[in-house]
């Protein structure tokens, strides 16, 4: 579903691949996935509610993307 979505959008942006195209590799995918899954399990295991966890995702994925911009800009 929704939270699937986010998770995996989550993985593959803290992965190192842009939103907006150009680079990435499949390992980066991989330990961003690993990461978002460590993420996810220990909010589980804290005893977070799903809402919390889903908002925390969300968060996560923000600064994955304001890092990302930021390293585009510095670079650039």
């Amino acid at each position: 579903g929704v939270q699937g979505n986010i998770q995996s959008i989550t993985a593959v942006v803290i992965g190192g691949i842009s939103l907006f195209g150009g680079r990435g590799s499949i390992i980066g995918m991989f330990l961003g996935a690993l990461t978002v899954g460590v993420f996810e399990m220990g909010l589980r295991m804290a005893g977070a509610d799903a809402q919390w966890t889903f908002l925390l995702i969300g968060v996560l994925i923000i600064a994955a993307v304001t890092v990302d911009q930021w390293i585009r800009k510095v670079s650039a």
